[in-house]
């Protein structure tokens, strides 16, 4: 950035688990390929996290539960609503004894039902968790199907995002992304994630989940996988069903294709884990007012994370202004977190 002045950063893609799920999980995590990324001590120590937050000028975090959270239920031996009220009860401990510097998400159970639900509004409520932790996937189910419709409501009312992180990949695609004739392929985070966050998008888009929750605020990650650099795929999808309709070749009752475009300005996006050129695209797709920072901290380390995220700004070709913005101002707004 100009003069080498480097706003604080509000960042809006960071993880936390309590010891009792983080230390199962590390022991179902051995020997996978992601393992070594849940061996950090910051994972379940947050007094470790605040001394690298103050390292890498990192004002505030906001925390959620990366893709892991079922699993690490799992892993404890636990229920799936146990687990969630665990994750919950420590989530909002460690956002109290750091207030302005953590923002907590609540944890949500998706299977849980009524139940879930009533978990949900004590997070949000009792708790006072300001984020809603969301996967954009569930072994094939999408937060388009309306057993999720009450989350977006209680989202609307308490002025709180809903936070929707990728899950590795649609389950029927795992197999393409990971073998060959030539061994393991290793494409789950390069492509799964930003797959799985793109028919996430694509499925509340089209199914008008948008429509019907304008007032809910939405975060994705990584740029909203290959949303920004899919405005024309949806365009033609849609002119070209005009044509059909007025050519008489398919009956005007027939779905619409949405307008991508249309929907752009309804969502945020985070930064973490692209370059320059992407950030630049999706700045002019989504608006500069809907993209933040975000390091993936700590699976990805943080000063990796921030030095990256740092790089990619300077290549993006953004202004001074809009580099700040997106590190601080656009996340400070989101968060809710007063200057």
């Amino acid at each position: 950035m100009d003069q080498g002045v480097t706003p604080p950063i509000f960042d809006c893609h960071a993880h936390y688990f309590p010891e009792s799920l983080m230390v199962p999980l590390r022991r179902a995590a051995a020997g996978k390929e992601y393992g070594p990324n849940l061996q950090s001590s910051t994972w379940d120590h947050m007094d470790e996290q605040l001394a690298q937050l103050d390292a890498c000028g990192v004002a505030c975090s906001a925390m959620t539960y990366s893709a892991f959270l079922e699993m690490a239920i799992g892993a404890a031996g636990l229920s799936r609503s146990e687990g969630v009220r665990i994750a919950n009860d420590a989530m909002a401990e460690a956002q109290a004894c750091y207030p302005g510097r953590i923002v907590g998400a609540a944890a949500f159970d998706a299977e849980g039902g009524k139940g879930g639900l009533a978990e949900l509004r004590r997070a949000l409520d009792s708790l006072g968790m300001r984020i809603i932790h969301m996967m954009t996937s569930y072994d094939g189910l999408y937060p388009d199907d309306p057993r999720f419709w009450p989350v977006y409501e209680m989202a609307a009312e308490y002025n709180v995002p809903v936070f929707v992180h990728p899950f590795a990949s649609p389950a029927n695609w795992e197999q393409l992304m990971h073998r060959s004739a030539q061994g393991p392929l290793l494409l789950r985070g390069q492509v799964g994630m930003l797959l799985d966050t793109t028919l996430c998008i694509g499925r509340l888009v089209q199914s008008g989940v948008f429509d019907r929750f304008p007032q809910t605020k939405f975060l994705f990650c990584q740029l909203g996988g290959f949303i920004p650099f899919l405005a024309g795929r949806f365009d033609s999808a849609y002119l070209m069903h005009r044509y059909y309709v007025e050519q008489g070749k398919i009956p005007a009752s027939a779905p619409v294709p949405a307008r991508l475009r249309d929907y752009f300005g309804r969502f945020w996006v985070d930064i973490h884990a692209v370059d320059g050129a992407a950030i630049a695209c999706a700045v002019r797709q989504v608006g500069i007012d809907r993209v933040v920072m975000g390091t993936d901290a700590p699976y990805r380390p943080l000063e990796m994370g921030v030095r990256l995220a740092m790089e990619a700004l300077a290549e993006s070709g953004l202004t001074a202004e809009e580099q700040r913005r997106i590190l601080c101002d656009n996340g400070r707004a989101l968060l809710g977190v007063e200057p």
